[in-house]
């Protein structure tokens, strides 16, 4: 083979090993340009309100025990006893929600009993409650039995005894956690079923107007006579009425009349010889 061959071979194959490591540095860089699609992540779950942190981890039982005067690994007396007044808002609320439970369960086929851990929401975010379960199931059963016999069929002495039943235990649960009661529950308590009863006038509207129709949504013969009579007589005023406008525009109109003639009139005389 000549010489010029053997050079022409060996560019050509010189030629193919940059064009093949061209091909490999494009191709690696195409690579880094590529980027996967990223998995998608599921949905994070909402975040839950933060623990109160006025009362620094002092929540449950461990609170209810540390406002009964028991001793708390961790925290100092002093701060317990200043910690009594913000308590008291949340022991006000976990009573009435126990309450509320006890009305709103008075349709259901049996009573249940009222948790006695329960999460409280405060300003500063939540708090978990705990409260003695026989003070619990004593409120519970007096707004059960409020809601339930004591609506069909009302008596003064249930009420009171009812009353003296919730003042009892919830000065008893005030009494345990050393804060003063000013209001006694039975005060605004009660007042919690009257919220979702229906008003007398209200009810007496809607006998009303049931009493307008009867099972088959028709009228009844004897309002529709009331009611056309109603209509005629309502007829007859309006056209009392209309002739009465009709009138009083007749005299507006001969009285202007009246006044534009008369200066006329005064011309007229005045202008004719004597």
């Amino acid at each position: 083979m000549s010489n010029f061959m053997m050079n022409m071979v060996s560019w050509i194959l010189l030629l193919l090993v940059i064009l093949t490591l061209y091909l490999i540095d494009k191709v690696n860089h195409l690579a880094q340009l590529y980027e996967a699609p990223k998995p998608e992540m599921p949905p994070l779950p909402e975040a839950e309100p933060p623990s109160d942190i006025l009362f620094a981890g002092l929540e449950g039982k461990k609170l209810w025990d540390a406002m009964n005067g028991k001793t708390v690994d961790g925290f100092d007396a002093s701060l317990i006893d200043a910690l009594r007044a913000h308590y008291e808002p949340i022991l006000r609320e976990h009573i009435t929600l126990a309450f509320k439970d006890g009305l709103e369960d008075v349709d259901g086929s049996e009573s249940r009993v009222p948790s006695s851990e329960r999460r409280v929401t405060t300003l500063r975010g939540h708090i978990q409650s705990w409260l003695p379960p026989q003070h619990l199931g004593g409120i519970y059963r007096a707004a059960l039995e409020y809601a339930g016999s004591y609506k069909k069929n009302p008596q003064s002495q249930v009420f009171a005894r009812l009353k003296q039943t919730i003042d009892s235990v919830t000065g008893m649960l005030y009494q345990r956690a050393n804060i003063p009661l000013e209001v006694p529950f039975s005060e605004f308590l009660f007042d919690l079923a009257k919220e979702d009863e229906v008003p007398e006038e209200e009810k007496a509207n809607d006998e009303s107007v049931l009493a307008l129709t009867d099972g088959s949504a028709q009228t009844n013969p004897l309002d529709a006579d009331a009611l056309a009579r109603m209509q005629a007589e309502q007829l007859a005023q309006g056209l009392e009425q209309v002739q009465q406008y009709e009138d009083l525009q007749r005299q507006e109109i001969a009285a202007d009349t009246i006044t534009d003639v008369a200066p006329q009139a005064q011309e007229v005389l005045e202008a004719k010889p004597a």
